[in-house]
This record gives C-alpha cells, sequence and structure tokens, in this order.
C-alpha cells in the first residue's frame, strides 16, 4: 500500500502482509497475524484470525494482542455505533501495525457515535487506511474527535472523516503523524458553543494540530464551517495550536471558514512552569488550494502585541512560512493572509503565492519577507515586500479538476525563483532546475 514519508512528504512504498516474517534472522523470526472483525456476522467468542471467525465488536478488537506486523481488518458494509476502537499496542518502523478494510463491499466500514473518540491512536507505529470515522449528524457523530492521536509515528490514510469537532487531533507533544490522501467532509460540529462568557467558542476542525514535525498532505477538505456566538462563523481546514515544525502540502481546501489559524499559550502550570515554553514556531503551508465562497480567511497568524495594547493572548507564533498556495476567496469579507499583533518577518514569510480576496489581499505591514506574490481582486493590501505582481492570476476556472489551475498569459507563470517542491498540486512534476518556477500550487501545462 502506498504511504508517505512522516519526516519528509516524499512517496514511499509499504508492505504489511498476512503470514510475513518479521525480524532480520531465522531466530527473530515472528510470523505476523491477522484480526478480522465483522458487524454483521461475527462473534466475540470466535478466534477472529479468519473471516469466517471474525469477531464482532470494537470493544473485543481493542483487546486483541497486535505485534509489530500484526492487521486488524474490519469488515466493509459494517458499522460501530458508540463503540471506541482504541490502539495501544505499537508497531516498529519496519512492521508497522495496521488497520484496514476487508470485503466485496462498496461501503468503507463506519465507526461512529463515540463521545470522546471513535478511533484513538495510543501507540506508536500504527498505520490507518480505508475507514469512514464518523457520520455528519447529531446523536450519531464523533462527538470530539473522529481519530484522536496521542502515541508517535502514526499514519492516517486513505480515510473519510465527518461530523466531528476535529476530524483528526493530534495532541500535545505527539510526533511524526503523517495524516495524508484522506477526504474529511463537514466536521462542523463546535465541541464549545456558548453565548457566555465571550469568545471560548471552539471546534469545527478539519485537523486540529498540537503535535510536532506532523506531514499533513494530498487532503481533501471541505465543509469546516460553523455557526459560532462568538465570531458569527468558526472553523479552520488545519488549526495550529503548539503545534511546531509541520509541514502543510498539497491540500485541496474548499468552503472551509478559514483555511488555518495558528496560536500559541500563554497558560501556566500550577508550578508557573508554561504549559507551551517552546511556544508554536516553524510550520510550513506550501502548494495548497483554497477557495470556495464560504471560505472567509486563508492563513491567520500572529505576533506578539500591537503598540499600547495588551499582549496577544494566542501570539506570538514564530516562524511562519506560507508560500507557493493558490487562493481564490470570494467572500464579501474574505482576507487572504493577515498576521496582526506587531507581526514582523520574525512571525511570517511569504513567497510565491496566488491571493485573491476580496477585502484584503495580505495584512501585516511589518512584513517585508513578502515576495513573487500575485496579489489581486481586494479592497486593500498592507504588508511589505517587493517582486509581487498586482494583476489577474487568470484562473482557468473551466476545469472541473483543477479549477485554480493556470492560463496561457497568467502573470504567475515563471514568477517564482525557487523550487520548494518536485511536484505541484496535481502531482506533476515542476522543473525549475533550469528556471524559474511559477507562482501559486499549479505548475503552468506548457
Amino acid at each position: 500500500m502506498s504511504g508517505w514519508n512522516l519526516r519528509t512528504g516524499a512517496a514511499i512504498t509499504t508492505f504489511a502482509l498476512a503470514a510475513t516474517t518479521v525480524g532480520t534472522g531465522a531466530a527473530s523470526a515472528v510470523v505476523a497475524t491477522v484480526y478480522y472483525v465483522d458487524a454483521v456476522n461475527g462473534s466475540d467468542s470466535a478466534a477472529g484470525t479468519s473471516a469466517a471467525t471474525a469477531w464482532k465488536s470494537l470493544t473485543k478488537a481493542s483487546t486483541a494482542p497486535l505485534a509489530p506486523g500484526d492487521k486488524l481488518l474490519l469488515k466493509r458494509g459494517s458499522t460501530w455505533q458508540g463503540q471506541q476502537l482504541t490502539l495501544g499496542r505499537s508497531g516498529t518502523s519496519a512492521a508497522p501495525i495496521v488497520v484496514d478494510s476487508y470485503g466485496t463491499e462498496t461501503a468503507k466500514p463506519v465507526i461512529t457515535g463515540h463521545a470522546e473518540a471513535c478511533v484513538s491512536l495510543e501507540g506508536a507505529h500504527i498505520e490507518v487506511y480505508n475507514l469512514q470515522v464518523g457520520q455528519p449528524t447529531d446523536g450519531a457523530r464523533c462527538t470530539w474527535a473522529g481519530i484522536k492521536v496521542t502515541g508517535n509515528d502514526n499514519v492516517i490514510e486513505r480515510n473519510y472523516i465527518t461530523g466531528a469537532a476535529a476530524g483528526v487531533y493530534i495532541e500535545k507533544k505527539v510526533l511524526y503523524t503523517a495524516v495524508t490522501a484522506n477526504d474529511f467532509v463537514d466536521n462542523n460540529y463546535m465541541s464549545k458553543l456558548t453565548e457566555v462568557p465571550k469568545n471560548d467558542d471552539s471546534g469545527a476542525f478539519a485537523i486540529l494540530v498540537q503535535g510536532d514535525y506532523s506531514n499533513i498532505g494530498w487532503n481533501e477538505i471541505r465543509g469546516s464551517d460553523a455557526f459560532s456566538h462568538d465570531y458569527g462563523r468558526d472553523g479552520a481546514a488545519v488549526e495550529i495550536f503548539l503545534g511546531s515544525g509541520n509541514r502543510i502540502h498539497h491540500n485541496i481546501a474548499m468552503d472551509n471558514e478559514t483555511f488555518t489559524e495558528l496560536g500559541t499559550s500563554k497558560e501556566v502550570n500550577t508550578d508557573g512552569t508554561p504549559v507551551d515554553p517552546d511556544g508554536t514556531s516553524g510550520n510550513v503551508f506550501e502548494y495548497n488550494v483554497i477557495g470556495g465562497p464560504a471560505t472567509q480567511a486563508g492563513l491567520v497568524t500572529r505576533g506578539p502585541q500591537e503598540p499600547g495594547q495588551e499582549p496577544d493572548p494566542n501570539g506570538p507564533v514564530l516562524g511562519t512560512v506560507f508560500r507557493n498556495n493558490t487562493l481564490r476567496l470570494t467572500h464579501a469579507d474574505s482576507q487572504g493572509v493577515i498576521c496582526d499583533a506587531a507581526c514582523t518577518n520574525a512571525h511570517l514569510s511569504v513567497s510565491q503565492n496566488i491571493v485573491q480576496a476580496v477585502r484584503k489581499t495580505a495584512y501585516g505591514p511589518q512584513v517585508t519577507d513578502s515576495h513573487h506574490n500575485v496579489f489581486y481582486g481586494a479592497g486593500q493590501h498592507q504588508m511589505g515586500g517587493a517582486n509581487n505582481v498586482t494583476a489577474d492570476p487568470l484562473f482557468d476556472l473551466t476545469d472541473p479538476e483543477h479549477p485554480l489551475s493556470l492560463r496561457a498569459g497568467s502573470p504567475a507563470i515563471d514568477l517564482g525563483v525557487t523550487r520548494f517542491s518536485d511536484d505541484d498540486v496535481t502531482g506533476r512534476a515542476i522543473d525549475g532546475s533550469d528556471g524559474p518556477v511559477d507562482a501559486g500550487a499549479y505548475e503552468y501545462d506548457k
């Protein structure tokens, strides 16, 4: 099965075969075991080691003695309502534990209806494929998280995740999570929605990242948008709060209230030490496509404080890099790139993007590390920089698969100076070795 390198995002291929020998020599050889779960025809008193002797419940599956290289397979067409799949054991980098589907039915196995998290990844080196996690209706949804990650080096790939307050939640200090090639649809539930106190509403996240060095790429994300008493609307495709060193790349994000918002915390523990001593820093966003009429903001981040005002309670966020992204925001209040609270180059770098918006293309008056971008359509632009272009990017809006690709004559063609990725958002190779590259997420197909 295909996967992505957890640290670099480069394509890799992993293999997890039934009855596979794991180890380097005869003395250390271990035969991997495959366990089966069938919500319709299974029995928890059965052996669980074949399709004919499948278990029935996720409660039983959560007790499986999974070892490195083992598989846990869930029957397609099955639905588990109100049960949590808990994976507390760990694989290894060479022999991960794999959770996947089996059977000939078209419908993915569904895990839904749990109040905390429908799937909990507590161990390390676990790979989860081809599940539907959650349903988008009250009483059936994963109320807090679709998949909660508390262990390191885990992979979540090719799943359909819907209806949660956080489709995937990566806990504080968790390392090297890969969230790749998933469909996130209508994760639009508010975990906190109150009229009083103010400014505490929260939720509608496709992916909530509090961990570090995550690889979040090649996902399709839409519908992370919900009513809020405090903000009118709220939600984000990727929310980063306390996380550092994460790479968010090659995602298609449509009709999410905000693509990404970043923040940190000034809270202290009972002994007076900071909850987040390292802050939020070094997160990179590249080759993402962001659009849809409901989207009100692309990137929202912050510096320390405006002169004469109180420090930003969620800032400063350091070292955010935003490059080679394509934004077409048509909402009347839309803003492309926003960095408040005396944001400077220490907080944000903006390069080789296409940003079309209605209210503001970019805001950050003290940011000058903004270059080789195309800005268009907004009433205001308040960011410094050089070698930027203000012009119609000439999107090809007739292409149903790639609606924000470029037409001939676009000012984004050959505007960029640095190749940051081998592939554009379509997977097409970028040949920038002997010349300039294009601004935005699509390399023009010359």
